[in-house]
């Protein structure tokens, strides 16, 4: 049996990090029983400077691509690529790009229940799947519920002292010069990055279990 730790750096409105994790969770699944996998989210801003309300996705992102032609092409290959790996996109006129620090404070607080994979998740599909903004705090709070965070548990992902939390682990990261999302850290020494397809997912967590003598 070989035992993995993979810390995941990412952020929830990143469509690459959910591309990513479904194809790990694939790599994960084809390895079978000879490995075990202790799984950590670890926060990114991918926009920090957005503003807690949030912005228009159409207008954010046309600015940054230089043309909303150009996010149309990038919106349609990211489609498509999607379909390939089972994971819906959908985006309408309609969608705000969030400020994510509480969504992160969300996702440490699920962790201590053992849950911040499914918080993580689900904020994945609502967010790219059913278009809703997860910077909201009510739809923060009802997704927390749904994946079995209780009333206090809510409470303190709303604290201050989460908050701070979140922002030294952000601020550790940056030490590292952790730049980019998704970036992984396996056995607290490997660092992989980017949306691999399974099979070199599958390979790379092989290697790294021969080159560790896991």
């Amino acid at each position: 049996m070989a035992d993995l730790t993979i810390d995941i750096v990412a952020d929830p409105v990143c469509p690459w990090c959910y591309l990513g994790y479904t194809r790990l969770k694939a790599a994960m699944e084809h390895l079978g029983d000879d490995f075990r996998f202790d799984i950590h989210w670890l926060p990114f801003e991918l926009h920090p400077e957005v503003p807690a309300a949030g912005v228009p996705r159409s207008q954010y992102l046309g600015q940054k691509f230089g043309s909303q032609e150009k996010l149309n092409e990038v919106t349609h290959a990211l489609q498509n690529v999607g379909i390939e790996a089972g994971v819906e996109f959908n985006f309408s006129d309609k969608d705000v790009i969030p400020n994510t620090k509480l969504a992160h404070q969300f996702i440490a607080q699920a962790s201590r229940m053992s849950l911040a994979t499914p918080m993580m998740t689900a904020l994945f599909y609502a967010y790219f799947s059913k278009g809703e903004n997860i910077g909201d705090q009510d739809i923060l709070v009802r997704i927390a519920k749904e994946v079995g965070l209780q009333e206090e548990d809510i409470e303190d992902a709303l604290s201050r002292e989460a908050e701070l939390l979140v922002e030294e682990k952000m601020e550790r990261l940056a030490k590292l010069q952790i730049q980019s999302v998704p970036t992984y850290i396996i056995n607290e020494k490997f660092l992989v990055q980017g949306a691999h397809p399974p099979e070199t997912f599958a390979e790379i967590l092989t290697d790294i279990t021969k080159e560790d003598g896991a």
